[in-house]
C-alpha cells in the first residue's frame, strides 16, 4: 500500500482479556468484541494513543466522503466501499477498494449515469448480507421530478460490478427507489431488501421494504411497502448525516439524532399500525402510519453533532462530527466507556472492519482512515 505499511494484529486484539482493575461486572463482558476497547486507551489507564493509518485519499478519488461499509460476502470481505457526497447535479459516487489496507489494494471509482436523482448528495450506505445489494440515502429534496413536490428517498443497488454503474435501463443501473423521504440522512439494513431510514424532511424514522427489485434501470415500485413511525421525533442538521445501525441480535435500531444531540434506540419489531395512509407519488402495496414502538434515549451527554454509528457485540461506537471524537458505550448499561480524539477534521461515517479495527471517513480532508492500536 502506498500510504503506510500495513500490519495485521487485530485478531489478537479481539481476544485481549478484560483488565482486572475494571469493575466486576465488566469482567462478565469479556467477549471477543471487548478487545475493541483497547483502541480507547484512556479507559484502560494507559498514556498511549492509537495510531491512525490513511488508507485512501483524494489521489484515490475519495472526495467529500460521507460513509463507508465493507462488502458482506466472505470472498470479498476486505472490499471497502466509500460513498462520496458529490453534487446535486452530478450525484454521488462510490470508491470501491479491493484488499483495503493491504499492499495489493486497488481502487475503482464509479458514478451511475442517473446518480443525479437516485444517488444525489447521498448521506449513507448499507449492505444486505442476504443478497449483496446495498441501499443509499439521497440527502436532497429533489422537486425537479414531480411538479415541485419532493420526490426522492432510499435507493437500492446491486454490488455486482458488471451491473452497478454500468449502462442498463433508462434510469441507470439502480434496482429500485421509493420516493417519500427527502433529506434522507441515514440508512440501516434489516434483512433482504428491508431498510430503515432517517427521514429528515418529516422528522420521522421510516421502514422501507423494496420487496422484489424491479431490475436495473426499471421503474415499477408496485410491491413496495412503507411504514412511518410517528411517535419518535428526530431532527436533521444540514450537512451532517444522521447514521443508523441495527443490532440484529437484540432488534434495537440505534439512531444518531444529530439535530437533537442524542442517540436513540428503537425496537424494530415493536409498534402497531395506527392507520393506512393514502398513496402519494407512486403505486405501493402498503403505506402505513405506525405508533407505540418501544424506544428510548440511549445517550445525550456531551454530544454535539453525533453522526457515524456502529455496533458490535456489547459495544456501540459513535462519531461526533463537531469534536472529531469517537465515543465507546456499553449496550447493556448505556455506560460511556471512553473517547478518543481522532486526527479527523470532519469525521463522518465509522465502521468496524472484518479484522476488528475501526475505520472512518474524514469528509473535509478527503480521507479513509483506520484506527490502529499500538
Amino acid at each position: 500500500m502506498k500510504k503506510i505499511a500495513f500490519s495485521i494484529l487485530s485478531l489478537s486484539l479481539l481476544m485481549v482479556a478484560c483488565k482486572k482493575d475494571k469493575v466486576e461486572e465488566e469482567e462478565e463482558m469479556c467477549t471477543p468484541d471487548s478487545g475493541l476497547v483497547t483502541q480507547f486507551y484512556s479507559s484502560l489507564g494507559s498514556t498511549n494513543t492509537p495510531g491512525y493509518t490513511v488508507i485512501a485519499d483524494a489521489t484515490d478519488q475519495v472526495i467529500t466522503p460521507q460513509d463507508l461499509d465493507f462488502h458482506p460476502n466472505a470472498s470479498r470481505q476486505n472490499e471497502l466501499w466509500i460513498l462520496n457526497k458529490g453534487t446535486q447535479n452530478s450525484g454521488s459516487s462510490t470508491v470501491t477498494i479491493s484488499n483495503a489496507g493491504q499492499t495489493s489494494q486497488v481502487t475503482d471509482r464509479r458514478i451511475d449515469g442517473n446518480a443525479w436523482h437516485f444517488m444525489s448528495l447521498s448521506t449513507a450506505i448499507a449492505f444486505s448480507p442476504e443478497n449483496e445489494n446495498f441501499g443509499t440515502s439521497p440527502g436532497v429534496y429533489d422537486a425537479n421530478h414531480n411538479g415541485g413536490a419532493p420526490f426522492t428517498g432510499p435507493a437500492l443497488w446491486s454490488s455486482d460490478m458488471s451491473v452497478y454503474a454500468r449502462p442498463s435501463g433508462g434510469n441507470g443501473s439502480h434496482l429500485d427507489m421509493l420516493h417519500e423521504s427527502p433529506y434522507c440522512m441515514g440508512i440501516a439494513h434489516e434483512k433482504d431488501n428491508v431498510f430503515w431510514v432517517f427521514d429528515g424532511n418529516a422528522g420521522q424514522i421510516v421502514k422501507y421494504d423494496f420487496k422484489s427489485d424491479h431490475g436495473p434501470g426499471n421503474s415499477n415500485h408496485d410491491d413496495g411497502q412503507v411504514d412511518r413511525y410517528i411517535d419518535i421525533s428526530v431532527s436533521r442538521k444540514a450537512g451532517v448525516p444522521s447514521h443508523m445501525v441495527i443490532d440484529k441480535e437484540s432488534g434495537w435500531l440505534y439512531i444518531a439524532d444529530t439535530g437533537n444531540k442524542r442517540i436513540l434506540r428503537m425496537r424494530i419489531n415493536s409498534g402497531t399500525k395506527k392507520r393506512d395512509l393514502p398513496l402519494l407519488y407512486e403505486v405501493l402495496a402498503q403505506r402505513r402510519e405506525m405508533e407505540n414502538p418501544e424506544w428510548e434515549v440511549f445517550a445525550d451527554t456531551d454530544l454535539v453533532d453525533p453522526c457515524g454509528i456502529e455496533v458490535i457485540g456489547n459495544r456501540l461506537f459513535v462519531s461526533d462530527n463537531s469534536t472529531n471524537k469517537i465515543i465507546a458505550y456499553r449496550l447493556d448499561t448505556k455506560e460511556e466507556l471512553a473517547r478518543i480524539q481522532t486526527t479527523a477534521t470532519s469525521i463522518k461515517g465509522i465502521k468496524v472492519g472484518p479484522a476488528g479495527k475501526l475505520w472512518y471517513v474524514d469528509y473535509s480532508s478527503n480521507k479513509v482512515v483506520r484506527v490502529d492500536p499500538v
